[in-house]
């Protein structure tokens, strides 16, 4: 039995959802497999050396590993023998400039004897810039399963690739690293709307780098080890986080796909062979996605005209 650990950092949820449906995968194909959510609360993490292989979780920030999670992975425990390691990542966009953003963490994996062999990227809905429409958030949703599904079976049977970053991509996303400078930053202007907030506490309580206080005014600030993964905006439930410089850029209101599910009025055809505008963009994604379900006889979630076309 192939023992596993995946090693998650998420912000609002979506990367830790896609660890979920890839645990579950994996152990129906017989391996057994733990799943580790990067708290700053909760440090005491598994051993890598105690698994045959691992999987690292995260969601691409600005075409980067985000900054708290490399510091993370560079404290793993040296590998006592050369250590295979896949990657799982998220972002809102199918951009091929996310190719590179693991290529961060990759350098000091390396060092640690980590054998990178395999990588994913899924797309999931926005939590910063804009909202996407329900039956977008919909369709990427009902793709998550069988997509993670391929994906397990890929790690189970060792399909593995060698994997090599694109040196374009790779100098863009190190340029684009000025963004770990960001949360700094803009932690200094995040400010809760008094007649808003109900002290819930929700925004400090879950906070995975714990960087929400309360000061001795009793006014909610926010440390320099925010991540900006905007966990706290888009759960707060009732939208009183003016969120710095990227207030104009944020989203409010927790993602609920199991009620998306099952509301039949919600068609998940957003992205189709008439998707015009910046969308038109996501085509080629669901193209790529419905071949590869073919390829391993998996059902495509989401039937409607043909999205090549």
């Amino acid at each position: 039995m192939k023992k596993i650990c995946l090693y998650t950092f998420t912000g609002t949820g979506n990367t830790k959802l896609c660890g979920e449906f890839l645990k579950h995968h994996l152990e129906e194909l017989g391996a057994k497999v733990d799943h580790y959510v990067f708290s700053v609360l909760n440090l005491n993490y598994p051993d890598p050396n105690e698994y045959d292989l691992i999987g690292i979780g995260y969601p691409i920030h600005a075409f980067n590993i985000p900054e708290i999670f490399v510091k993370f992975l560079k404290n793993f425990k040296k590998a006592n023998e050369k250590k295979d390691f896949f990657v799982y990542k998220t972002s809102g966009e199918p951009f091929k400039l996310n190719d590179a953003s693991t290529s961060h963490a990759y350098r000091y994996l390396k060092k640690l004897n980590y054998n990178f062999v395999l990588e994913k990227h899924f797309i999931m809905p926005y939590n910063i810039m804009f909202d996407y429409n329900d039956r977008l958030k919909k369709q990427l949703y009902l793709y998550l399963d069988p997509l993670t599904k391929v994906y397990a079976i890929q790690i189970m049977n060792e399909e593995y690739k060698s994997m090599k970053f694109n040196k374009g991509k790779q100098a863009l996303s190190t340029l684009l690293r000025i963004e770990y400078i960001a949360p700094k930053l803009n932690s200094k202007f995040v400010r809760m709307n008094k007649k808003k907030c109900i002290k819930c506490n929700m925004c400090m309580n879950n906070c995975p780098t714990q960087a929400i206080y309360l000061n001795k005014k009793g006014e909610y600030r926010v440390k320099s080890s925010c991540a900006m993964c905007m966990r706290c905006t888009l759960n707060c439930p009732k939208n009183a986080i003016t969120f710095g410089f990227m207030n104009l850029w944020k989203v409010n209101g927790k993602f609920n796909f199991e009620k998306l599910v099952k509301d039949e009025k919600i068609k998940p055809d957003f992205v189709s062979k008439n998707t015009k505008g910046y969308f038109k963009l996501f085509r080629k994604y669901f193209k790529e996605q419905n071949r590869l379900l073919e390829k391993y006889n998996i059902e495509i979630p989401v039937q409607y005209e043909d999205i090549e076309r």
